[in-house]
């Protein structure tokens, strides 16, 4: 089974984690530009989003927990709002590539 795991974070806050997250030896890594909100609201936004980072591993499920915990330790020492970790399922995932 995989599953994925992702972190949000604000886009300020990458310079602070950029080195660990590259010396994780992970496989494959994806950061993206998005917009939200959570405990901040922009209000100078037309929708109150505010743009962050959502960071994303694909994994087997133990190694999953592992980068998990890793990205909720470095969360300690993000901005206020950011630094959110989810692990989810990945009912299936097409790849020609073993995962780690």
């Amino acid at each position: 089974m995989f599953n994925k795991v992702v972190m949000i974070l604000n886009i300020s806050d990458f310079g602070l984690i950029a080195g660990e997250v590259n010396s994780l030896n992970i496989p494959g890594i994806t950061v993206s530009k998005v917009e939200g909100y959570g405990s901040y609201i922009n209000e100078f936004s037309d929708y109150g989003l505010c743009e962050s980072l959502k960071v994303e591993v694909y994994t087997n499920a133990e190694e999953a927990q592992r980068i998990a915990d890793i990205f909720s330790e470095m969360a300690k020492r993000m901005t206020e709002g950011g630094g959110i970790v989810a692990i989810e399922p990945v009912g299936a995932l097409l790849n020609n590539k073993k995962l780690t």
